[in-house]
């Protein structure tokens, strides 16, 4: 019994994480035409999603001062995003996977409950509270706070030409939330790189959180073909914003493509270079998020811009994905498995 309180008092939010890693993994081959894996993997999703969700809610119940802590904090805050993402990319399984749009919705209401919810909560205490310095406090992992919006955009976008008395507003719902992702996606690249430029930072904390500067630009990338290949079902006043927004996919595609080689430059120069060892943490869920997402954003901007052969990229990414997404599976569970240290 001990044991299950120490584990709901430790949640990370960024376990999560694994609900996002796993579900993007699956749409991905599901989309190659990898049918079994994405099947196995959709419904390991679900357990996943209801016992994190469970522990979640528990430790708001019982350790609250400890959750609001986690979510005053700077670092760790905008983590919490991840739950949205992992609501919205569990949603996009639904649709992808089963073909069951109605789930879908109503994951997708509650990822937009949970969006308002955390940014109202999180962006808040960082106007109010924050009093420390940019190099002490921002990384690479705010970016989920874009992720966790664009979420809400792919699925949206997903949803809209399935209900046809409510498609014009889904897609324009959708269109909304991929602008403030934009947004927040160039608003806080601009301080990481600022941050990466001029402060040293630490080779233990470079890797894995930075990832999620590719991860979240494919995701922007996925949202955005997802909007513009369910404009022409729609039609009507968004016709006129398709180039537009096929334009904008192309530019966040390609900036996520040019992320790919420095920051595996950057995990280089910490395993190898400054021997950094490999121990599992949650956040390393963030690592394999971006590499399925990667693989998933390149097949729909394929099918988005009729130009097939970029989506061979994603016959070799894929494999890229599986293979991060065994070590960390494995080293999780190994992490479980691992006998408690004894009490002194």
């Amino acid at each position: 019994m001990g044991g299950i309180r120490n584990m709901i008092k430790a949640l990370h939010p960024a376990y999560f994480a694994f609900v996002m890693s796993t579900g993007i993994i699956s749409i991905a081959s599901n989309m190659l035409g990898i049918t079994p894996v994405a099947l196995g993997l959709f419904y390991l999703n679900i357990a996943a999603y209801a016992v994190i969700l469970t522990i979640q809610i528990l430790r708001i119940t019982m350790y609250w001062s400890l959750q609001y802590a986690d979510i005053s904090n700077p670092k760790l805050g905008l983590v919490y995003f991840t739950i949205v993402a992992g609501t919205n990319v569990l949603g996009a399984q639904f649709v992808n996977i089963v073909n069951c749009p109605c789930v879908a919705k109503a994951l997708w209401f509650f990822g937009i409950f949970l969006w308002v919810v955390i940014t109202l909560t999180t962006f808040t205490l960082l106007f109010l509270k924050n009093e420390q310095r940019i190099e002490s406090t921002i990384h690479g992992g705010w970016l989920i706070s874009a992720v966790g919006t664009q979420s809400v955009a792919v699925l949206g976008a997903l949803l809209s030409p399935r209900f046809a008395e409510t498609s014009n507003f889904i897609l324009f719902s959708s269109m909304v939330w991929w602008m403030i992702g934009c947004f927040l996606y160039v608003v806080m690249i601009t301080l990481i790189t600022y941050r990466l430029i001029f402060f040293k930072i630490a080779p233990e904390v470079l890797v894995p959180p930075y990832w999620i500067n590719m991860g979240a630009v494919a995701i922007t990338t996925l949202a955005g073909a997802a909007i513009s290949l369910s404009i022409p079902k729609i039609g009507g006043p968004f016709l006129e914003m398709g180039g537009f927004v096929k334009g904008f996919s192309v530019f966040f595609w390609s900036f996520g493509t040019w992320w790919i080689p420095l920051l595996t430059i950057l995990g280089i120069w910490k395993y190898l270079y400054n021997r950094t060892p490999y121990k599992y943490t949650p956040l390393y869920w963030g690592l394999v998020f971006p590499l399925g997402m990667y693989t998933a954003c390149t097949l729909k901007l394929a099918e988005a811009l009729g130009i097939g052969y970029i989506s061979n990229i994603s016959k070799v990414f894929i494999y890229i994905a599986y293979i991060a997404w065994l070590i960390v599976f494995a080293t999780m569970i190994r992490s479980f498995l691992k006998p408690a240290p004894a009490k002194q």
